[in-house]
């Protein structure tokens, strides 16, 4: 399902209807926290389990991968 308009008897638009998951993400951004893809969500976890093992992140690298 988009983005949906809602119409007066005039065919004038006077609401919107948006999916649900786009509302949540829309809202995160305006509030500066930008959800992630589930795939950028396993590299943030498999990023931090590694750091937590001790294991040191190549900076350089991880930018050029993301």
């Amino acid at each position: 399902m988009g983005i949906q308009y809602l119409t007066d008897e005039s065919g004038q638009k006077t609401a919107v209807v948006i999916p649900l998951d786009e509302w949540e993400a829309l809202q995160a951004e305006l509030r500066g926290e930008a959800l992630l893809s589930a795939s950028d969500e396993e590299d943030r976890r498999e990023a931090y389990d590694a750091l937590a093992r001790g294991e040191a992140l190549d900076l350089g690298r991880a930018m050029a991968d993301w």
